[in-house]
């Protein structure tokens, strides 16, 4: 079985991560291959370094840098790549859980990559902004092909346990999924 590239504990770079193990998923790619995207990555970053140092201090969204990532990747790895919402939408958790199923259950070497934000108590502000791929959903849930060894990672979403709006966090929904973050990425047709 396939295992996702881990991020390190002390680094930032979890849509990074995100895109590494989307492409192993896709691609297959190995640990030589991940390397070398890491640290082409890595290296255009540097040559910005107010956009390295907003990476590397979670001033972010990390979009930029996820679509740079598959627009360069897919020069080498044939990709389709789609954003199914846009900053001007506001679909609902339904939706968005919709569009996970049909696209993860649509065929085979798919994965989807997206943020969310994850609280504590529903009047907390996020303790936790963390890009992550998901490669498959079953049984009403959504599992995550996750970069995180942390011990309170998550791996999995349950439908209705989470959020695609702020203001609707509440003590059962603490996780909020960022519409505009999703990213649908397979092989080509």
């Amino acid at each position: 079985m396939v295992k996702p590239f881990y991020q390190g504990k002390l680094d930032t770079f979890c849509a990074i991560y995100a895109v590494l193990n989307a492409l192993r998923l896709t691609h297959s790619i190995r640990v030589l291959k991940a390397r070398n995207i890491l640290n082409e990555t890595l290296m255009a970053l540097a040559t910005s370094p107010e956009v390295f140092r907003a990476v590397l201090e979670q001033e972010t969204d990390y979009c930029t840098l996820v679509d740079g990532m598959l627009r360069a990747q897919s020069r080498v790895f044939p990709l389709d790549v789609r954003q199914p919402f846009g900053t001007d939408q506001d679909p609902s958790a339904e939706q968005v859980w919709d569009c996970c199923d049909q696209w993860l259950n649509g065929g085979s070497n798919r994965a989807i990559v997206f943020r969310f934000l994850r609280h504590i108590t529903p009047d907390s502000p996020a303790v936790n902004r963390h890009w992550t791929t998901a490669d498959s959903l079953k049984d009403n849930v959504l599992h995550l092909f996750d970069c995180s060894h942390e011990a309170e990672a998550i791996l999995n979403v349950r439908k209705g346990s989470f959020v695609t709006r702020p203001q609707e966090i509440e003590q059962d929904k603490l996780l909020y999924i960022q519409p505009e973050t999703i990213r649908l990425i397979r092989l080509p047709v």
